[in-house]
């Protein structure tokens, strides 16, 4: 067999182009899809590339309006599903900022949801909340803190005995800061929700989400929900197509410094 026969072969079955090792030229849609996904390297994907890798999307792709806007109305997950508050209320998540102290301590992006606003809390307020949070966090869970080495070296010294009897500086200087977030509960409380029927911000204790977001509860926006991914809306074989609804057309801006 001659190299033009096999040239021949190769056109006439798999599409195949003169150079081999580039492969066919019209791939399976599904052999292409699972090539791209058995690519990729890490299932966790970064702000400015999804999950397939897509060198197409736009780096800004997070400001579009969805659950990861920073003014998105989440459903409150820390209320019981048949109360009014589930009902009546949406959470609005602050993200950490990593760009402050890393993963060394928990801290809170400063930037500003003006979906707040309605709600009683205003800029000036929400910057004076993150700026408390953050400078008591930072030394809290630093670990090069003089007394974070302290309670080390004592709880390793008394079998970690010192830890479970409270003794550490770091469950105080928390709980006092839960103390100081219900407090302010409290106060906006008798500020804002002093006119009837008006909910009032509430920040909810940051042990619940584990540090990870800030979540204040406001009273609903009712605001439109986010449409599903296009491939959510694509449909498959005897499924039925689900029709996207449709966004605000200009979300609320988040103000930054």
């Amino acid at each position: 067999m001659t190299l033009t026969e096999d040239k021949q072969e190769g056109g006439d079955g798999a599409g195949f182009s003169p150079d081999l090792e580039r492969g066919p030229d019209v791939m399976n849609a599904r052999q292409s899809l699972e090539s791209r996904i058995s690519g990729i390297g890490s299932a966790i994907s970064s702000d400015d590339s999804d999950i397939l890798g897509d060198p197409d999307q736009q780096p800004d792709a997070g400001d579009e309006w969805g659950p990861q806007h920073a003014c998105y109305p989440h459903l409150n997950p820390h209320v019981p599903l048949d109360s009014p508050e589930y009902i009546n209320t949406r959470i609005i998540r602050v993200r950490r900022d990593w760009l402050l102290e890393g993963d060394l301590a928990p801290t809170f992006s400063n930037l500003y949801p003006e979906i707040l606003e309605p709600a009683g809390l205003s800029e000036q307020e929400f910057r004076r909340v993150i700026q408390k949070l953050n400078s008591e966090l930072v030394p809290i869970f630093s670990p090069y803190n003089w007394r974070n080495i302290l309670d080390g070296v004592l709880g390793l010294a008394t079998g970690w005995l010192w830890e479970d009897f409270g003794f550490t500086g770091v469950k105080a200087r928390l709980q006092n800061l839960e103390n100081w977030i219900e407090q302010w509960n409290k106060e906006m409380e008798k500020t804002v929700g002093s006119e009837e029927g008006t909910i009032p911000p509430k920040i909810v204790p940051l042990k619940r989400t584990g540090y990870m977001t800030l979540d204040i509860q406001i009273p609903d926006p009712e605001i439109a929900p986010a449409p599903p991914t296009p491939g959510a809306s694509r449909g498959t074989d005897g499924a039925i197509p689900v029709e996207p609804i449709e966004p605000p057309q200009q979300p609320p801006a988040v103000t930054a410094l």
